[in-house]
């Protein structure tokens, strides 16, 4: 039995993914800045930390498992990489990333930025851009009913809108269903919009009149333009960087089997399949499923609303090309399909050119996306067959003209988790059990956020609440 050190409070993060790595990290710095003494443990099940945040280096190319950047419009990421002492390693996306393409119509078509580009493109028919143009005077809802994101779109941008924008967005995100997708769990500041303005157009003006009176940025739904970072090595420098200053400190194929709490007073016991652990505070950072086999003798109710969160199996496609077996000029972010197309892809992003570098000498790297909540079969394709599905989308779709000089794949059968309808109550259900267990914490992409910046937040406010600072986020 591994037992506490003296005088020391007792943590054990369960998962060394980003999630349970950046919430043992701010853990100890809270502990500092404190001027506390904390001993951390953290149990990962797999061989390796990392989870999708990990990038591969093969031929010269860079090729990420899972995010490929993060946006510089949550400050919390940002302090983290401040705090490992990192920043000098960040990169910029290259200023063509701004250009972004939809695949509609059987054409690729550049998305329109601004509302003036956008009268004028031909992304959307004049009639679905006059129904757009009628969400100033749609009435906002106020019954607080929990809607999807489809049906957020339908209603105050029209039918059109939420099947040809809104629908690849959603899944270049969150390789999610609009309809299924639960508007408050995945797009919480365009509820608030609605809510505080009456509407996105209204919102949108009222908080560029502010910005132009404060100096500062405005944008979109999603809050402030922002800028995508990654590392000079690749986002796998993020977890490889926290996981340097947990040398000794990380168990690796350590499965957690039970959680018990500590008999005679505050605190756990802690089962994996070879040993246990002591601690005052546990961290379930894995993913939701796993937690919920470790709370299930704790509380069968939680742990049925963990098992509630389904994760869509995601395929990530690296191809290798040269520039002249390529019809379109890659100048850009990447293409996004909308399910409508029947093109079996996501998207593609296209790597080099978003972070040049991350392909050689004058390559090019496409990055695909398959699967999600609308192709869980994608799971089932062997490993040729899934490289052919993508070459044959690309080649229908940027007019690709030869097979790859170089592949690779990542296959996440359980990929990214699905806030579907519900979503909300099911997160309630881990904070309820929170409070009838202090010392218990649940974060990761399962809850709060599936990107890098949400793991990054939810870590404030975790180690905030482990040590019980009012300060919980940045």
């Amino acid at each position: 039995m591994k037992h506490r050190g003296k005088g020391s409070r007792s943590v054990v993060v369960v998962g060394a993914g980003i999630a349970g790595l950046a919430s043992a990290f701010m853990i100890r710095e809270y502990a500092g800045d404190a001027g506390e003494s904390v001993d951390i443990t953290i149990l990962e099940a797999d061989d390796r930390h990392g989870g999708a945040t990990r990038t591969d280096h093969a031929d010269g190319y860079t090729c990420e498992w899972g995010p490929n950047g993060f946006l510089d419009n949550e400050p919390a990421t940002l302090e983290l990489v401040k705090r490992l002492g990192i920043e000098s390693e960040l990169m910029k996306a290259d200023e063509s990333a701004a250009n972004r393409y939809i695949y509609h119509g059987g054409a690729m078509r550049k998305v329109p930025m601004k509302p003036p580009q956008f009268l004028v493109s031909d992304i959307l028919p004049l009639s679905a851009k006059l129904r757009m143009a009628m969400e100033f005077v749609i009435p906002a809802k106020h019954n607080g009913a929990e809607e999807t994101v489809d049906q957020f779109g339908r209603r105050r941008l029209g039918r059109s809108f939420a099947s040809t924008m809104l629908d690849p967005m959603v899944s270049g995100i969150f390789a999610g269903n609009t309809k299924e997708l639960s508007l408050g769990a995945v797009f919480p500041k365009m509820v608030a919009m609605e809510r505080e303005y009456g509407g996105l157009f209204r919102a949108m003006f009222a908080k560029q009149k502010e910005a132009k009176r404060s100096g500062t940025k405005s944008g979109g739904p999603a809050g402030p333009s922002a800028v995508l970072h990654t590392f000079r090595d690749g986002m796998g420098r993020l977890p490889d960087a926290i996981a340097d200053e947990f040398q000794g400190s990380i168990r690796l194929g350590a499965r957690v089997t039970g959680l018990v709490p500590r008999e005679g007073g505050a605190g756990f016991m802690i089962h994996t399949e070879k040993d246990r652990f002591e601690a005052d505070e546990v961290v379930l950072a894995c993913p939701s499923h796993a937690a919920a086999e470790i709370v299930q003798d704790l509380d069968g109710r939680t742990a049925e609303a963990l098992r509630a969160i389904w994760h869509a199996p995601v395929d990530v496609v690296c191809h290798g090309h040269h520039p002249d077996e390529i019809a379109h000029p890659l100048n850009g972010f990447g293409v996004l399909i909308p399910r409508s197309e029947g093109i079996r892809s996501l998207g593609t992003l296209w790597s080099d050119s978003i972070f040049p570098g991350q392909a050689p000498g004058d390559r090019k790297l496409l990055r695909t996306i398959l699967g999600g909540a609308h192709d869980p079969g994608i799971a089932n394709l062997s490993v040729d067959r899934l490289h052919d599905t993508a070459h044959r989308d690309h080649r229908t779709v940027m007019g690709v003209r030869e097979e790859p000089r170089f592949r690779t794949e990542f296959r996440h059968p359980h990929g990214i988790a699905q806030y579907t309808l519900g979503h909300l109550a099911r997160v309630a259900e881990t904070e309820r059990l929170e409070y009838d267990l202090p010392g218990l914490h649940f974060t990761g992409a399962s809850y709060r956020g599936v990107s890098v910046n949400g793991c990054a937040k939810d870590a404030f406010r975790v180690a905030g609440n482990v040590w019980k600072r009012e300060e919980a986020t940045v």
